[in-house]
């Protein structure tokens, strides 16, 4: 819960600077490592990579409705495991869908700021995004690790200490 509380604070603190260091509606952008990494304020009304569905408010309400569907599976989720790599992963994942949540329910879009440029890649620039985003993407990446490698030697140990009780 304090790791959950921590990347959310994280997450909504970063995005109320940036909001008010950019007073304008105007996408303005900032040099930090030269082209490389540059702060870009933008809002993002649709998905992740700017996917829409349809109209802006079609878009926010579906969003919404999504997001908060997903959350309920993901807190379902993290209940169920007890493992300490899965927890982690999920509450990672559920700090940035609350964080972006809010966005949404309060702004109707997302604040986004992190722009990365990645020379020699496929596309020119990365898609801008937050440390919501961030915790996401790393916590799918936590439990991917988790469920290819680490899962089936977690089963095998609690499958041998099963027999040796039976015995």
């Amino acid at each position: 819960m304090l790791l959950f509380l921590i990347f959310l604070s994280l997450d909504q603190f970063s995005k109320i600077g940036i909001r008010n260091f950019f007073s304008s509606n105007v996408r303005n952008s900032h040099n930090i490592l030269g082209d490389f990494f540059r702060i870009t304020y933008t809002r993002n009304s649709g998905a992740v990579f700017g996917i829409s569905i349809g109209s802006g408010i079609l878009n926010q309400i579906l969003f919404i409705i999504i997001s908060i569907i997903a959350i309920c599976i993901l807190i379902y989720l993290f209940l169920k495991d007890t493992h300490p790599l899965v927890n982690m992963g999920f509450t990672l994942i559920l700090s940035g869908a609350v964080g972006n949540l809010i966005d949404r329910i309060a702004f109707g879009n997302v604040t986004d700021f992190l722009d990365f440029d990645f020379p020699d890649f496929i596309i020119q620039r990365w898609y801008i995004f937050n440390i919501a985003d961030s915790c996401i993407v790393i916590g799918v990446i936590i439990l991917v690790i988790y469920y290819l490698f680490v899962e089936k030697s977690v089963k095998a140990e609690k499958n041998s200490a099963r027999r040796k009780n039976e015995v």
